[in-house]
């Protein structure tokens, strides 16, 4: 099942044939493909894209990069294709695991928590069963809230 995903995971992620460019103050990202504009503001704090598969494969590669905790400077967050790695003071090594993009809560714990469908809103890793809701994201900011407990964790994008 797992193979599944990342499948359509990754046929989604290489069949997008988009443009990513941004404004010089990095607010705005505008994503061109054959069919359509794609544009969301970071001010929004929300994308709108013209269908499913556009919104997977630009919200994907807006999140790859490195990611810093804003209070705990120790806490770094990482997205390298369909990885999510994590590490924090007082550990000796990276967690790794797989990460699914996709509409809703996929993982065991949360899959059937009531909350209505969101396009590429939620970061599910079914290996720890733990799911992540994007409040926001863009250039420099990305803001998650826990599903498990619903806290709010902030991250700046680092080099």
């Amino acid at each position: 099942m797992k193979m599944k995903y990342f499948g359509l995971l990754l046929l989604i992620f290489l069949s997008s044939n988009c443009k990513n460019t941004s404004s010089d103050d990095g607010k705005m990202i505008t994503a061109k493909s054959q069919n359509s504009d794609l544009v969301g503001t970071s001010d929004e704090g929300a994308f709108n894209f013209s269908n499913k598969e556009e919104a997977n494969a630009q919200i994907l590669k807006l999140l790859q990069g490195k990611w810093q905790h804003e209070s705990d400077s120790s806490n770094f967050l990482v997205f390298e294709d369909n990885h999510r790695k994590e590490i924090a003071s007082g550990i000796d090594e990276w967690d790794d695991e797989v990460f699914i993009l996709s509409n809703k809560c996929i993982n065991e714990t949360d899959a059937d928590n009531g909350i209505e469908p969101e396009t590429a809103k939620y970061i599910s890793c079914l290996d720890s069963d733990m799911c992540w809701y994007i409040v926001s994201l863009d250039l420099e900011n990305l803001m998650l809230s826990y599903m498990g407990r619903g806290n709010t964790l902030s991250y700046k994008r680092v080099q």
